[in-house]
């Protein structure tokens, strides 16, 4: 199957954009819409499809090379990775942080490893280095699909939100990869939700690829990455009891959380139009 094909039959392209309703944007006067990029596809969901399509144009023009990538025991984007890969038949290896950890330790390692991922458990010090371990040629792919590549695969993104013409657009970061992409080809300043403690990072990633402009928020982190908070919990069941809306407490929950606060603090001038992108997160076993 080629790539075209793929995302013509397996993949919900382009992603629908919905108005949320809320008292607080009416008091505002303030309109607020989500991309559901969520829906694009119960295990390639969110961004991930979006970073990783130039990368696997690579790897379908080059079948001998295997692609290579790194993530933690509970990666999205390792487990993204190895779905398309099977799908798609494309050799995948996945570095996994954390030597201790077998292709059993949890459903999702077991279906990457179904799934025909080669899987490798390496320790943290070899982890943060992000080499491949192996002696092959192989395409490598860095942590969360970042790089010009990955960047670039969000013009797509770009493309499908234009004629909304927002006035904002607001996303979680991570690597800071889709925040730089939507940059790149839109023309206004992007609100990137931070996720954890790491803006050193992505403004050396600003500087690396000359994307600046875009407003980094670290207000809304609540302690270590992936840690459990209360009050993101509690605002995640909220969100989507009002608005038949599921999201997660890593990215997309702060992302909100911070959207609604912004709001309440009357950041944004009446009038707006809010685009929230909702990058996915629920992951689901096969």
């Amino acid at each position: 199957m080629d790539i075209h094909l793929f995302e013509k039959t397996i993949l919900k392209l382009p992603s629908p954009i919905q108005e949320l309703n809320h008292s607080i944007f009416k008091k505002a006067e303030i309109t607020v819409y989500v991309k559901r990029d969520d829906l694009i596809h119960p295990i390639i969901s969110g961004n991930k499809w979006r970073k990783l399509s130039e990368y696997i144009g690579i790897a379908k023009e080059n079948p001998e090379l295997p692609i290579l990538s790194f993530g933690g025991a509970y990666s999205n984007h390792l487990y993204a990775l190895a779905y398309i890969g099977k799908q798609l038949k494309i050799q995948t290896i996945g570095i996994v942080r954390g030597d201790e950890l077998t292709y059993t330790s949890n459903p999702f390692l077991t279906q990457m490893h179904e799934w025909g991922m080669k899987l490798y458990f390496v320790n943290r010090k070899q982890y943060k280095l992000k080499n491949s371990p192996l002696n092959e040629k192989v395409l490598l792919i860095p942590e969360g699909g970042y790089g010009e590549l990955g960047i670039n695969g969000i013009k797509q993104l770009v493309n499908e939100i234009t004629p909304l013409d927002p006035t904002h657009i607001i996303t979680a970061v991570g690597t800071g990869t889709t925040a730089l992409g939507i940059r790149k080809f839109w023309d206004k300043p992007i609100y990137g939700i931070l996720t954890l403690n790491n803006l050193a990072e992505i403004q050396r990633h600003e500087n690396e690829f000359n994307i600046t402009g875009n407003i980094w928020l670290e207000d809304y982190i609540m302690g270590k990455y992936a840690k459990e908070s209360d009050i993101i919990n509690n605002f995640c069941a909220t969100f989507e009891n009002a608005h038949q809306v599921q999201i997660e407490p890593i990215y997309t929950g702060k992302m909100f959380y911070g959207l609604y606060d912004l709001i309440q603090k009357k950041h944004f001038p009446r009038g707006s139009k809010i685009l929230a992108l909702h990058s996915g997160g629920i992951k689901l076993t096969n």
